[in-house]
């Protein structure tokens, strides 16, 4: 068809009388037209399709692996950027994954049983969620106020020592899981549950519509 389309335009512009030439013309663009499409001009195509294809897979390799490197970046740096409370003075802590997962390992060891999900089995009315915390007398909410609670427990206001009555150093006679904790232990345990509460504020001590 193309041929034909090439050979009508050429000679409605080709004047009268001069047959040989035009014949001759003509021949030279069958001949251009036909080329194309000639075998070896056929493997030569699929030659450079097959390494376009190759080239295509490659690039889109390289895109994927930048995609994952950029959304994997930030997932670290959430965790680490978490300011955590350490005194009721304003001095803060960045937690690593290291620690977060060792206060997770040792929460779940020692405390979930009565503070699954940051609630109290004991007491609904008093669970480890940001506002009570930051009620108890003396606050809890930072990380030496957790620790001295672990260590010496007392009532919500901070009246009366419960250390028989809650796990704690104090009283590790008499609660065997707190006999091999260290303070550094106290310490990444306290920081996980401040953590949560920073972390899923509403889900941490949701109670059992999350738990």
């Amino acid at each position: 068809v193309a041929c034909v389309l090439l050979l009508s335009l050429h000679s409605a512009f080709v004047a009268p009388g001069s047959n040989a030439a035009t014949e001759t013309h003509k021949q030279t663009i069958i001949a251009d037209v036909v080329a194309p499409f000639e075998p070896g001009s056929w493997e030569e195509v699929r030659t450079g399709m097959a390494d376009l294809g190759v080239a295509t897979r490659f690039f889109a390799g390289v895109a994927l692996a930048a995609v994952l490197l950029v959304t994997s970046g930030p997932a670290r740096a959430d965790i680490e950027d978490v300011a955590i409370p350490v005194d009721g003075k304003g001095k803060t802590v960045n937690l690593t994954r290291e620690e977060i997962v060792r206060g997770k390992r040792l929460f779940i060891a020692a405390c979930s049983y009565c503070h699954v999900g940051g609630g109290t089995r004991t007491n609904q009315n008093v669970g480890l969620g940001w506002e009570e915390l930051s009620g108890a007398q003396p606050q809890r909410n930072n990380i030496e106020g957790m620790v001295d609670y672990l260590n010496s427990p007392t009532t919500y206001d901070g009246l009366k020592d419960i250390s028989e009555v809650h796990p704690s150093i104090r009283a590790a006679d008499i609660w065997p899981k707190m006999r091999t904790m260290k303070q550094k232990d106290l310490y990444d345990v306290s920081a996980y549950i401040l953590y949560q509460n920073f972390v899923i504020p509403e889900k941490w001590r949701g109670g059992k519509q999350y738990y």
